[in-house]
């Protein structure tokens, strides 16, 4: 095979490569702390959806074990109480009365040396001492709170509450989650930029938020006592910039 053969052949290979790739990135978390929000770059699925709205609880669990009769031997044992025979004084008779104790002069009594500690004592007084300097461990870190909510940037057009063709398949992986689980409910809130007065992007983010959820009553049938909306204008941006395009966008949070 010719050089120029083998470079041919390795070119025409080269688009079957690129059609594997598929995309970088399909999901990003935006936002911090209570305002994360999982923002999808394309329609997701349901079990995308499901994992942000009601992620599967990872607990973990310890078990304790009693082997054979350990349990049962050992209540068996005697107490160190029962293993002491105390002496008792002799009850008095009548025809034996008790003694009585003779007057004495009060003496002081002589100063009795203290007594020594047995040597195990010391030791287990050192052993607390040494556990007490060692230092407290410190707390572990807290997990990072995980996205509540999800988005979409929906391209609107200008000054339009009307939902693009090319993004309601974004709006029908929200109504397939929502027929799924029926206790599901959810706030749907529209969002614009800050180019613009206030009013209008209050106004027109409302619209939006209007315009999805009656998408999901008329087309997905959802019960609409499931579903808010909310238009939130520019007051909840996710770039630092207010004027940042990419604030545009329908947000989606659980209210159960």
């Amino acid at each position: 095979m010719t050089k120029s053969t083998l470079f041919h052949a390795v070119a025409a290979t080269l688009p079957m490569l690129a059609v594997w790739a598929g995309p970088a990135s399909a999901q990003t978390v935006e936002g911090s702390g209570q305002s994360k929000v999982m923002m999808f770059d394309r329609p997701p699925s349901v079990e995308e959806l499901r994992e942000v709205v009601a992620p599967e609880p990872k607990i973990r669990t310890r078990s304790i074990e009693i082997i054979g009769g350990a349990a049962g031997a050992a209540a068996k044992r005697p107490r160190p109480i029962d293993e002491i025979n105390y002496g008792t004084a002799p009850l008095p008779t009548a025809a034996q009365p008790a003694p009585q104790a003779e007057m004495q002069p009060a003496t002081q009594p002589a100063p009795q040396p203290a007594p020594s500690r047995p040597a195990h004592k010391h030791r287990r007084q050192e052993v607390r001492m040494e556990a007490a300097a060692e230092p407290a461990p410190a707390p572990a870190a807290e997990p990072e709170a995980a996205p509540q909510a999800f988005g979409f940037r929906i391209n609107f057009a200008l000054n339009s509450a009307e939902i693009p063709a090319e993004s309601a398949s974004y709006i029908d992986s929200v109504g397939a989650l929502m027929k799924e689980d029926p206790s599901l409910g959810l706030t749907v809130e529209g969002h614009t930029d800050a180019s613009g007065s206030l009013a209008y992007n209050m106004l027109l983010s409302q619209r939006r938020a209007v315009s999805v959820g009656e998408y999901l009553v008329r087309v997905h049938q959802i019960d609409p006592k499931r579903i808010t909306v909310d238009g939130k204008g520019p007051t909840a941006p996710l770039a630092a910039n207010p004027y940042d395009g990419r604030n545009r966008r329908v947000e989606f949070k659980p209210t159960h």
